[in-house]
């Protein structure tokens, strides 16, 4: 399964070896704390509650972990900042191998490292660093079917795109699932699969089949549907209507706005949950003849190079371009789809950013376009309007609704553009 050359074995174990020194003790007032006490409900977990040793970590704003830690005869020992820094290169080194490229990921192979440290540190570890990576990723690399609901989508038809299959879950699914792992007849986990069964039920989703430890395949997936669900927006038509955006993205990340409101008086209390955005809110349907009309006008095409293990450079170029025109579908701002839109034509039509933007964009889009003069003068016309508005929004503060009238008046324009 894992095959490596000795000399690159022999300089992974040295490098990883070499991390025992930067190895420290740990205290307490190091790391950060809440700086005042919460109402926040929290549950105590006791020394009596844990089961094994706990692996803890430290992670900075964005929520990367930047230092790990183990305890040994109730001392704390780590590597943070930059110690740690070199332990996530030298895992980014590894996980870039042929040999583990496809199978691990760089989060499983930091872990390795750490825990291979530890044992180290505290005498007890006797293998080489490769080979206890190698046994330990040995039982987690199997197959693995990953599911990515996507939100407010249902398809008449499974269809193929990226490599992974788009279908709905089905009632027969679900049964299936709960036949083979729950447990009918208890009141809880019947309402949970009910709860599963009102969200899920019907709703497509990202089917996608890899053989990985299982960190690798959660993260290739939402790579995978990212893919997908940005291709497929571009065919959602929301580009075409103003203050409407596709919500139609992997669950949970839709951003469709909501709020709540709660309200008291002297006998009771209320909550309320309200949708904002409703003209965004509806399920999009997609049938077995959209698919077709999709694949026969670009997403074939798309999914196709998507898929390629070494793309071309004018390939990665309309790839790119593609994903940064999907962004447009997603916000509901009209001016914010035309930076958008703009943007992705530049990044197609512009040779570097030194080049005068609007001169060159519109006459190259213009000469792509249309081969009349008289329409390729209009197209020049309209697109540097196009750009002034845009400037009057991103640099100079205006609001939608101050550039109302102008943007009405492309808009047709903008349509056929």
């Amino acid at each position: 399964m894992f095959k490596i050359h000795q000399s690159a074995e022999e300089n992974f174990n040295t490098k990883v070896y070499s991390l025992i020194e930067k190895i420290k003790v740990i205290f307490s007032e190091n790391l950060s704390r809440p700086t005042f006490k919460t109402d926040i409900k929290a549950i105590e977990i006791s020394d009596e509650d844990v089961i094994g040793s706990i692996k803890e970590s430290l992670c900075d704003y964005k929520g990367n972990t930047v230092g790990r830690f183990f305890v040994n005869k109730g001392v704390k020992y780590g590597l943070i900042d930059e110690d740690h820094r070199s332990l996530v290169d030298l895992a980014e080194k590894m996980q870039n191998l042929p040999t583990f490229r496809d199978k691990l990921s760089q989060n499983f192979i930091e872990e390795k490292i750490f825990s291979w440290l530890e044992l180290a540190y505290i005498n007890t570890q006797r293998s080489d660093f490769i080979s206890y990576l190698i046994e330990e990723a040995k039982p987690l690399v199997k197959s693995h079917v990953i599911y990515i609901p996507i939100a407010n989508m249902i398809v008449e038809e499974p269809f193929s795109l990226c490599e992974a299959i788009v279908c709905n879950i089905t009632e027969s699914f679900i049964d299936e699932m709960v036949k083979a792992h729950g447990s009918v007849g208890n009141s809880s986990q019947d309402k949970l699969i009910e709860n599963f069964r009102t969200q899920y039920q019907g709703y497509a989703v990202v089917k996608i089949h890899l053989e990985c430890e299982p960190d690798l395949a959660n993260e290739l997936s939402i790579i995978i549907a990212k893919k997908v669900v940005s291709f497929l927006s571009i065919y959602s038509g929301v580009l075409l209507v103003n203050d409407i955006k596709c919500i139609s993205k992997i669950k949970g990340t839709e951003n469709l706005e909501k709020l709540s409101i709660i309200s008291c008086s002297e006998s009771s209390w209320n909550k309320t949950d309200k949708v904002l955005d409703r003209a965004s809110m509806k399920t999009w349907y997609i049938s077995k003849s959209n698919i077709k009309e999709y694949m026969y006008i670009g997403l074939e095409t798309l999914s196709m190079m998507s898929t390629k293990e070494k793309p071309t450079e004018f390939e990665s170029l309309l790839l790119n371009a593609c994903m940064l025109y999907s962004k447009a579908t997603f916000t509901a701002e009209p001016l914010e789809k035309l930076v958008y839109i703009l943007s992705s034509l530049e990044s197609v039509l512009l040779k570097s950013e030194n080049e005068p933007i609007q001169q060159n964009l519109t006459e190259r889009f213009a000469i792509f376009v249309s081969k009349e003069l008289t329409e390729r003068k209009d197209i020049i016309k309209n697109l540097r309007a196009v750009y002034t508005l845009r400037s009057r929004y991103l640099h100079h503060g205006y609001k939608f609704k101050e550039l109302s009238k102008d943007y009405i008046g492309l808009r047709s324009k903008l349509i056929w553009l």
